[in-house]
């Protein structure tokens, strides 16, 4: 990472004007230091070292280099033992500038040790921010501070892109939140969002679609008939008799008397039983019809993908396993709806109709102890 680090001083070591060494004067100090009243006497309770990090403009701020200045790094007084040479080797203001070419993934500000230590001291600090800064998961944002800066100006040359929210699935039916663009924790930071600044917090992910109504199995049955003669008649395997009718004579028995057997009769001795037979076997149950996924939100990991969510699963109707058996009864399942609309850069994502919700915009800048000046709609997007 390519920073430059740009220092108000240090003063009265030979290097930035006023750079004497000795012979220091109240005048020197006060035009030094006193930028907002440079005229007039000024008094050496003044000149101490203001280490309170709510002083929003301290004439001589606490940092690192003004608590180790001086003979013997002996630092600049706080309250006693006072002392003009002390001075040597101070500073006013700290900027530090960021090169336009660097990239970086979850941009960890509190982690830049050219800062010397000064974040959390009340010295006035600018960071020149032009860079690309990204992230990929929505816990992480794209740039944070991680413990209170006070007195830091973040100014916004460069681009943020929070991580895009996961659309709902049918185990989990809500799309997950976007992911902030910056996370500010604590202090005092003015974050000043310049033209070609982007601040774009990710979009929430869409609910997963309704899921089809259910459907149910229906019965399959076939019918055929059996015969015998005489008997009960036997049903194939797997169908049970149901109802037998009697039909014509089957079998006959002949009866012959008087001389020479010449008188006859044919009586009827087993009649044709007529069985039906019936078979029933229950249906395919249809399948459970799950919505459609939710789009994922726009972000850093869906940069330029679609937003839309998936399509619902399509319904179906029982069935019988052999298409000689006749289909009564049972309900046809629904198709699913199609998965909510992932939200488009700290946009909410769509709402459906199923048990879950559309996942929250991410922030463009969450935390506490910031303000922001320069956002319009172009420059950020998503909440403050």
């Amino acid at each position: 990472m390519a920073l430059t680090v740009t220092k108000s001083g240090p003063y009265f070591n030979g290097t930035s004007a006023p750079s004497n060494t000795t012979n220091m004067s109240f005048s020197q100090l006060r035009n030094t230091f006193r930028l907002n009243n440079p005229t007039g006497e000024i008094s050496a309770s003044e000149l101490l070292r203001n280490i309170d990090t709510s002083n929003s403009d301290p004439i001589v701020p606490d940092c690192t280099e003004n608590a180790n200045s001086g003979p013997a790094n002996s630092g600049i007084g706080t309250s006693t033992d006072w002392k003009v040479s002390q001075f040597q080797g101070s500073i006013k203001f700290f900027d530090i500038e960021q090169d336009a070419a660097d990239t970086n993934s979850n941009f960890n500000i509190s982690g830049i040790t050219e800062f010397n230590n000064n974040l959390g001291k009340n010295i006035k600090k600018k960071l020149i921010l032009r860079g690309t800064h990204t992230s990929t998961n929505t816990n992480d944002p794209a740039a944070e501070t991680l413990f209170a800066s006070f007195n830091l100006i973040l100014e916004i040359y460069g681009v943020f892109y929070g991580a895009g929210g996961i659309g709902g699935t049918p185990n989990s039916p809500s799309g997950k939140k976007g992911g902030p663009a910056i996370k500010i924790n604590g202090g005092s930071v003015t974050i000043d969002v310049k033209s070609t600044g982007k601040i774009w917090g990710g979009g929430g992910g869409g609910e997963v679609g309704k899921s089809g109504t259910a459907g149910s199995a229906g019965t399959c049955t076939k019918t055929t008939t059996s015969k015998s003669c005489g008997g009960t008649p036997s049903c194939p395997s797997g169908f049970t008799l149901i109802s037998t009718t009697t039909g014509g004579c089957c079998k006959k028995e002949r009866w012959c008397w008087g001389p020479w057997n010449s008188f006859c009769h044919n009586n009827c001795v087993a009649s044709t039983k007529i069985g039906t037979c019936q078979k029933i076997e229950s249906s395919s149950i249809p399948p459970s019809v799950d919505g459609g996924d939710g789009g994922d939100g726009r972000g850093f990991n869906n940069f330029s993908d679609s937003l839309s969510g998936s399509k619902g699963s399509q319904g179906g109707c029982p069935q019988c396993a052999n298409n000689t058996f006749t289909l009564t009864g049972g309900k046809c399942s629904t198709d699913g709806n199609n998965g909510g609309q992932g939200g488009d850069w700290g946009q909410n994502g769509e709402n459906t109709s199923a048990s879950g919700s559309g996942g929250a915009g991410g922030a463009a800048v969450e935390g506490s102890g910031f303000s922001v000046t320069g956002n319009n709609s172009d420059t950020v997007k998503g909440s403050i």
